[in-house]
């Protein structure tokens, strides 16, 4: 069974969507979605190998359906277009993936606390100052998991999500106040009779512990298995106005990646292979805010780019200081590996920035070898020692690990910390 539209339901779908984005009846870019370092892996450049014959009877042996959010371990959807439009489908995309693996994970610890829901305001207000995303002028998930994996997100308390824009908090040397990142208002012993707004000084830090990159069915499949991930998809028109319910099939060969959304499992229907995922667009949108498309031909290029992240859980005292500290441009906001971030010898005055990715490759997904940054001695040396310090988990794919080291010198805005990028590869600590 495939999309299921009336005409009724088309004008409905159609309404309601033009509510949402605020936009005429033309599917317009969704969002801004990024490459960065793989535009060579483009869709329109770089076509995904056939599953081999041991990959298809690996998956033969998956079960017909497997459903993260039927097994009770989903939290809750988002609207990433309220209460204003903005294009930050990228980040409500990985943290819905990361936000579920913390459930799983405090499910399988026992916890039976409350869920953790991100802060999708946090990284937009401060991930920017970085170079990581334009808030809600797009970005892509390795932004998220690297901020993530420098300097953590706090959850949703700290700062509600209001889809504005990152320039509130970019100072004019390019940092980001304490304020955008975790604040709380009220009356204090110092002003009982006015409330005043100041940052929080203590917070629990929920921080990408590793995070990688994986493509195809075969790869997608099995880490599933860990936990939701995050996949690019190119928003045709049909789908994005007309899907009401069924499992999607895109006949135009629409391969334009400008959207992001969370896979949570897989099935099949009368012979029909398909993936669940969850989109961002509130739960009026599709089925209960979820969609399902054919799966195992890259449909949309829903297949081609995908994210995952395994969390972690950090409780630290942040300190501000009037000027950053060592690795990072955040007021204050200490990144979580100072050992690595010293050894690049950048002094306290300094408001240059310290990045990392970690980027998992198949040996199909190496970089552009235009590239003459990167060399395949460089992969194979650091494979071999990012193999020695850390065992691939189980479930998952055999690839190449290569964890790339960024730094951003003389930030001067987003536009120039992309564009002074350099990169070289190293594991990390």
């Amino acid at each position: 069974m495939f999309a299921v539209v009336s005409v009724r339901s088309a004008v409905l779908a159609l309404a309601a969507l033009v509510a949402l984005h605020g936009a005429p009846a033309t599917a317009d870019k969704v969002c801004t979605r990024t490459w960065r370092d793989r535009e060579h892996l483009h869709p329109d450049k770089h076509a995904l190998p056939a599953a081999t014959a041991e990959q298809i009877a690996e998956m033969e042996e998956l079960p017909s359906k497997f459903d993260w959010c039927e097994k009770g371990l989903c939290t809750a959807s988002w609207n990433q277009h309220i209460p204003q439009y903005c294009g930050s489908c990228f980040a409500h995309g990985s943290l819905s993936s990361a936000q579920d693996r913390i459930k799983i994970m405090n499910h399988a610890k026992g916890y039976k606390g409350p869920d953790v829901m991100l802060g999708r305001q946090t990284f937009l207000n401060c991930a920017p100052a970085h170079g990581l995303s334009n808030g809600c002028g797009g970005g892509e998930p390795a932004d998220v998991y690297e901020f993530m994996a420098h300097y953590g997100l706090p959850d949703e308390t700290c700062l509600p999500y209001n889809a504005t824009d990152h320039t509130k908090f970019v100072n004019s040397n390019q940092t980001c106040s304490p304020e955008g990142y975790c604040m709380n208002c009220m009356h204090t012993p110092e002003s009982p009779d006015t409330p005043v707004c100041f940052p929080v000084k203590k917070v629990v830090r929920y921080r990408a512990k590793s995070y990688g990159r994986i493509s195809g069915e075969h790869a997608m499949m099995k880490e599933l298995l860990n936990g939701p991930i995050t996949c690019g998809v190119g928003c045709s028109d049909e789908f994005t106005w007309n899907y009401t319910a069924g499992i999607f099939h895109d006949k135009t060969n629409f391969t334009d990646i400008d959207h992001d959304v969370e896979i949570v499992g897989w099935g099949e229907e009368d012979g029909v292979k398909f993936w669940r995922v969850r989109n961002s667009w509130g739960t009026y949108w599709g089925e209960n805010g979820f969609f399902r498309i054919v799966r195992g031909i890259n449909n949309l290029a829903i297949e081609q780019d995908c994210h995952y992240v395994v969390p972690d859980i950090s409780e630290e005292d942040l300190v501000f200081t009037e000027r950053p500290i060592y690795g990072g441009s955040h007021w204050g906001i200490k990144p979580f590996n100072l050992t690595a971030a010293a050894a690049i010898n950048i002094t306290v005055e300094s408001t240059d920035d310290v990045a990392y990715s970690s980027l998992a490759l198949e040996s199909h997904e190496l970089p552009d070898p235009k590239d003459d940054t990167i060399t395949l001695e460089s992969l194979t040396n650091n494979a071999a020692l990012r193999a020695e310090e850390e065992k691939p988990a189980a479930g998952m794919p055999v690839m190449v690990l290569l964890v790339a080291f960024s730094a951003i010198g003389g930030v001067v805005g987003f536009t120039v910390a992309r564009a002074t990028r350099t990169h070289s590869y190293a594991p990390i600590n």
